[in-house]
């Protein structure tokens, strides 16, 4: 029987949320993304499955307890677009910022090819400025 993809994909934000709220471990991941994953990052480079675990971990620390609000998912095929919210208090250190405290909201977007029950491939979209801005990375 297979697994619904817009399932996976809530599944995948859900557990993402869970290891910010440090209720799931890091290789939580491994039961919703393949080996083979490809991550397609808005820089125009690209991650592993490991290297995608290092982000979220990353963010993790950063933001404990940030979560995602679905507002629209969409498949066809074995295609899944995620339209969602990310919110969270940058309380812990991130690339290299100490926390400000600051609350941070984000629009973002998530596009996953998913085979097998596992997403094998990933297109994320996020309003990085706002991520920079909110923990003084970047200012205007």
């Amino acid at each position: 029987m297979s697994v619904d993809p817009k399932t996976v994909v809530r599944t995948f934000y859900s557990t993402t949320d869970a290891i910010s709220a440090g209720t799931l471990q890091g290789s939580a991941l491994d039961e919703v993304l393949a080996e083979t994953l490809v991550v397609h990052m808005p820089d125009g480079t690209h991650v592993d499955r490991d290297g995608f675990k290092a982000v979220n971990h990353a963010f993790a620390q950063g933001f404990p307890g940030s979560v995602h609000t679905l507002e629209d998912i969409i498949a066809e095929g074995d295609r899944v677009v995620a339209r969602m919210r990310w919110r969270g208090t940058h309380s812990g250190e991130f690339q290299s910022a100490p926390p400000t405290g600051n609350t941070i909201e984000l629009a973002e977007t998530g596009i996953m090819r998913v085979e097998d029950g596992k997403i094998v491939e990933f297109w994320p979209l996020f309003d990085s400025l706002a991520l920079m801005l909110g923990v003084g990375i970047a200012k205007i």
